[in-house]
């Protein structure tokens, strides 16, 4: 009899770990695009840690979303590298340590094919060049970091369905320059500066001008993205120290605003921000579409155990242009795992009015089904370029 009810325990714990680490269904996304339209998914800050014992279990809420898109961008916040420990990993930051090569696993696991990892938590010049080649290795394509400043620049290019989609990313943080930025002859990312957190230097905008230009004329699409400054670090700028309005990460920048219009102005499709831990506003500016910043999607560093707001974004690309970009808030349960939330009841609703709150330039935004959508082109615009 004991060992009847012990197998009849052992039967409804396992059925319970099942139901506990099933994936979410697939979230219902709205619109008729057709068979040839591409479904491109954006996602924030990707932080997969050593201390999740199997990786491939990161994106467990959000699996079936995620490997029924075409195409899933995400800015990897971390370096595919055996941690060394606090202090040594990243002496500027003293409590963040290196999640390891398996996060390339989790990336590929949930269809996460294309990242950008130009961050501020990308330090060290060897193990920045060591995590591009374990994304290499996988088959999963980078941007923002490289051998040389060339390199770093050069942009990310994905075909889906006949379509050429270029990613560029940067990062307006990071700690000290002889350990990070890329130059003519070393390994490092690339950046855009800003000291004062209203204009950047010129000199990156010229070059985010030609990188934009030069993207243009080889895709179709152009996503360009950077990481926020949020009020830049201390050692950021050597003797100079940064300054910022003020500390409140919801805010945006005005370079922020700099930024993203050069390059809409230069070519851009769509802009976004990530890295300040919070969800910013968004903003259509001539017609095209800035989410300044995105937040957080599966992030296991310890510490951010309570930063768990976040965006999705959609964009649905049809006859080469965008036809839609709308986002749904995204959150993290008791076991860090992210998943998506219904826009138009409670923690999702909440985070739709913070967008709406903390945006400028924001045209009525509209709920449709599971999804909050923020620019749609009418049927008529969209013709083959």
């Amino acid at each position: 009899m004991a060992t009847r009810r012990f197998g009849t325990i052992a039967v409804w714990l396992l059925f319970l770990i099942g139901a506990l680490t099933a994936a979410d269904a697939a979230w219902k996304w709205t619109g008729a695009y057709g068979d040839k339209a591409v479904e491109l998914l954006i996602v924030g800050d990707i932080q997969v840690h050593s201390r999740r014992p199997d990786p491939t279990t990161a994106f467990v809420r959000m699996r079936d979303t995620l490997k029924a898109a075409d195409l899933v961008y995400a800015n990897l916040e971390g370096l595919l590298v055996k941690s060394a420990g606090t202090t040594i990993d990243i002496p500027d930051k003293p409590e963040w340590t290196h999640p390891g090569p398996d996060g390339a696993t989790a990336l590929k696991a949930s269809n996460i094919a294309v990242v950008g990892v130009a961050n501020n938590v990308a330090s060290g010049r060897d193990n920045i060049l060591k995590s591009v080649g374990v994304l290499d290795a996988s088959g999963i394509r980078h941007t923002g970091a490289g051998r040389t400043i060339d390199e770093a620049h050069r942009p990310a290019i994905v075909e889906r369905k006949g379509v050429k989609i270029g990613f560029l990313q940067y990062t307006a943080r990071w700690y000290q320059d002889k350990d990070m930025i890329a130059t003519a002859t070393e390994a490092g990312v690339a950046k855009i500066a800003s000291i004062d957190g209203l204009t950047i230097d010129p000199g990156d905008l010229e070059r985010l001008r030609a990188d934009v230009r030069k993207l243009r004329s080889q895709v179709d699409i152009v996503v360009v993205s950077h990481h926020n400054r949020d009020g830049s670090t201390a050692v950021q700028f050597g003797a100079v120290r940064g300054t910022s309005a003020g500390r409140d990460r919801s805010k945006t920048e005005e370079y922020q605003k700099q930024f993203a219009h050069v390059a809409l102005d230069t070519g851009a499709d769509l802009v976004f921000g990530h890295g300040t831990h919070t969800v910013q506003g968004m903003e259509l500016y001539n017609g095209k579409p800035i989410l300044y910043a995105i937040g957080h999607s599966n992030f296991d560093q310890p510490g951010y155990e309570k930063s768990v707001d976040g965006l999705v974004a959609r964009v649905v690309i049809q006859g080469k242009r965008l036809a839609r970009v709308s986002f749904v808030p995204v959150t993290r349960d008791g076991n860090n795992d992210v998943y998506l939330l219904d826009p138009s009841t409670g923690e999702g609703a909440r985070l739709v009015q913070m967008v709406k709150d903390r945006s400028t330039n924001l045209p009525p935004l509209r709920i449709e089904g599971q999804e909050v959508v923020l620019m749609e082109k009418a049927k008529s615009a969209l013709h083959n370029k």
